[in-house]
């Protein structure tokens, strides 16, 4: 406990002089010896201890709801994928199995125009009316080939090429440069820049020199000077 000495006034009446009074006031002192600065500060860390328990439970709760949002946007993003790939797979199956729609359709008419000619040969009258129709069944053919990016390899009188050209003999020609194609046994074709066959050729060489070409004119020499020992012996 602690003592503060106060002064009490008194005043008496119709007097002049003063009666001053000195009394002691007691002040309880907060426990454990502590200032009372120290004890504002407990009391400030104590207030404040639920609000920060509070801060923290809101942080934590914001981010439980990010992380849920986060897990299902990735769910959302594997299904989406997982799709995609099913939709690519399937077109491109779809692709390879239907490549040739087109081509099919475009020899339809070559079909038609086979079974036409086929039931036109039993009542046609000579043979150029049936190679007329045959020749309109090649040409037909022909362009639905082209129109598909087909085209033939150009052979005759062109240097041998390994790339495009397919040699399957040589033949000794004097009218034109060796390795040159002087023959087509089959067409070759490329779909587009592809060569899908190539052209089998024969092949010209360079022609063969004689035996009796073999010999030079100092071997000419040689022998004449052999027969004149031969007849001085």
């Amino acid at each position: 406990m602690k003592k503060a000495q106060t002064n009490q006034v008194k005043h008496t009446d119709g007097a002049d002089e003063a009666c001053v009074e000195s009394a002691d006031v007691e002040f309880a002192e907060p426990q454990g010896g502590d200032p009372p600065s120290a004890t504002v500060r407990d009391a400030d860390k104590t207030t404040a201890a639920p609000e920060q328990s509070v801060e923290q439970e809101d942080t934590f709760e914001s981010l439980r709801e990010k992380i849920e949002s986060l897990k299902d946007t990735l769910l959302r993003t594997k299904a989406d994928f997982v799709n995609t790939q099913r939709r690519n797979e399937k077109s491109r199956l779809d692709a390879v199995q239907f490549a040739n729609v087109e081509l099919m359709r475009s020899l339809l008419g070559v079909l038609d125009d086979f079974e036409r000619s086929l039931s036109a040969t039993g009542t046609a009258e000579d043979v150029k009316t049936i190679l007329d129709g045959v020749g309109l069944i090649y040409q037909n053919l022909k362009k639905a080939l082209c129109d598909h990016g087909l085209e033939s390899i150009e052979a005759i009188d062109k240097p041998f090429d390994p790339h495009v050209h397919e040699a399957v003999m040589q033949q000794p020609s004097a009218d034109c440069e060796p390795n040159t194609v002087v023959t087509e046994v089959a067409k070759g074709y490329r779909l587009k820049d592809r060569v899908i066959r190539p052209a089998k050729v024969v092949v010209s060489k360079a022609l063969e020199s004689p035996p009796d070409a073999a010999k030079t004119p100092t071997d000419d020499r040689a022998g004449g000077a052999e027969s004149t020992v031969d007849e001085q012996a």
